[in-house]
């Protein structure tokens, strides 16, 4: 039989009622067509509001959120991340490099270094087995979820992401790497 792993729906539709929305996922589910389901992009309190839909109708609940996070993007370590963390729900966070900003030395008169202002750079190797900026934040990143979604464009980037295994951040390297972040607006929720 051919199914779906992991189904996620992106962002909350808000033309439809949570009820139908989550009885459509169970249904999914309960066919045989998918084993689980999960969300992404949306708003802690609509991805909590689903959830208690489905458990109060005894339906499929959610296992995944899939939302942004990084070094340079932290902000649903506010909600989304504990939520989930108290839950046992996984979290699959996208553009963990922070769309590539994380993967080279910085320049300090780019874009890049204005949007990176407030996060330690790692302007200096850290005690970790990582030999590129790109495995020092997808360590981080790793090491706070349960897998990455990590946009490759090359065979080389993928080289570089298998080379994260085994590489793990002491807990000195984090709290200096988490150290000088500061909060952001929350971004990209509907």
């Amino acid at each position: 039989m051919t199914y779906i792993d992991l189904l996620q729906i992106h962002r909350l539709d808000h033309d439809d009622e949570p009820e139908e929305i989550m009885k459509a996922l169970h249904d999914l589910v309960q066919s045989g067509k998918v084993r689980y389901i999960g969300a992404s992009s949306m708003r802690c309190w609509q991805f909590a509001l689903l959830n208690q839909v489905a458990e109060r109708n005894r339906w499929t609940k959610f296992v995944s959120m899939q939302n942004e996070y990084s070094l340079l993007y932290r902000e649903e370590e506010r909600e989304m991340n504990a939520y989930c963390n108290y839950h046992g729900i996984g979290i699959i966070p996208w553009v963990p490099n922070a769309a590539g900003l994380l993967t080279r030395p910085l320049d300090e008169k780019t874009a890049r270094s204005e949007f990176a202002k407030g996060t330690r750079y790692y302007p200096e190797p850290t005690e970790a087995e990582a030999d590129s900026h790109h495995h020092i934040a997808s360590a981080w990143v790793n090491a706070k979820v349960t897998s990455l979604v990590m946009g490759l464009s090359s065979e080389k980037r993928v080289e570089e992401a298998v080379g994260i295994n085994g590489v793990n951040l002491t807990e000195n390297e984090m709290k200096y790497l988490e150290e000088p972040y500061e909060p952001r607006l929350v971004k990209g929720h509907a």
